[in-house]
């Protein structure tokens, strides 16, 4: 359900079916407020690279993505790769974990934690959520060997449309 957007990423349309879709909203620099500083151990008011996808499955949106890398990890990106994580119209040729390794960052781990609340106003309307039912949120940061914060993500899903799938290792 996290794949990158983008048409070198099949992983989306073949888990949700053909008529699924993926739509970069904004990408800019940003600064890091302090929920944001925290979990990318950076400092509040830092540079950030903020995106923001709607995750469609047919007319319907299913899932709201905020993303946010660190500042240099974007700069490096861009200058190491030619794709500008900040630009909402910059072609993605693959995901963006491959692009941090071609940068020459190596993601190593990601922790998701998932909870449920009710959508507020602004969530119910853009996702037609019916009354009554609950998102799905995930709040995914992506680390490197060394514990060194890459990317950290907000998911929000309605509860409704929505699923997830975990493979673990044992």
């Amino acid at each position: 359900m996290h794949s990158q957007p983008g048409d070198a990423h099949p992983a989306w349309g073949s888990t949700t079916g053909d008529d699924s879709k993926i739509e970069t909203v904004e990408a800019s620099y940003d600064v890091a407020n302090h929920e944001v500083a925290q979990r990318l151990g950076i400092g509040r008011g830092d540079r950030v690279v903020h995106r923001v996808r709607r995750y469609y499955k047919g007319r319907h949106i299913v899932l709201l993505h905020d993303q946010w890398l660190p500042g240099e990890v974007g700069a490096r990106i861009h200058s190491e790769t030619g794709y500008d994580p900040a630009d909402k119209d910059a072609h993605e040729r693959t995901d963006l974990y491959s692009f941090m390794r071609e940068a020459g960052y190596q993601p190593a781990q990601t922790t998701e934690r998932v909870s449920t609340r009710m959508p507020d106003p602004d969530e119910r309307d853009v996702m037609s959520i019916p009354p009554g039912v609950p998102v799905l949120i995930t709040l995914r940061t992506t680390r490197d060997a060394s514990q060194i914060e890459l990317e950290t993500s907000t998911f929000v899903a309605t509860g409704d449309r929505a699923e997830q799938t975990y493979t673990v290792a044992m």
